[in-house]
């Protein structure tokens, strides 16, 4: 059997990985967005677009994934 340690690592990811929260929405907000078979992507997509509008600019990850 192989141990953890010599089981081969993940490279680099191509795009910045995601991070989990978890939030309360009104159910008004939740079941609009449910409409859409992707609600989560297009939660993602709209919460990303209000704070590039914001802040004028999508702040670029470090190579260790920090800002």
């Amino acid at each position: 059997m192989i141990s953890t340690a010599e089981r081969r690592r993940r490279g680099k990811q191509k795009e910045p990985t995601l991070t989990l929260v978890s939030l309360r929405l009104p159910q008004y907000v939740v079941d609009h967005f449910k409409a859409d078979p992707n609600y989560t992507q297009e939660i993602r997509r709209v919460l990303t677009e209000h704070v590039d509008n914001k802040v004028g600019f999508r702040p670029l990850e470090n190579d260790d994934g920090t800002k």
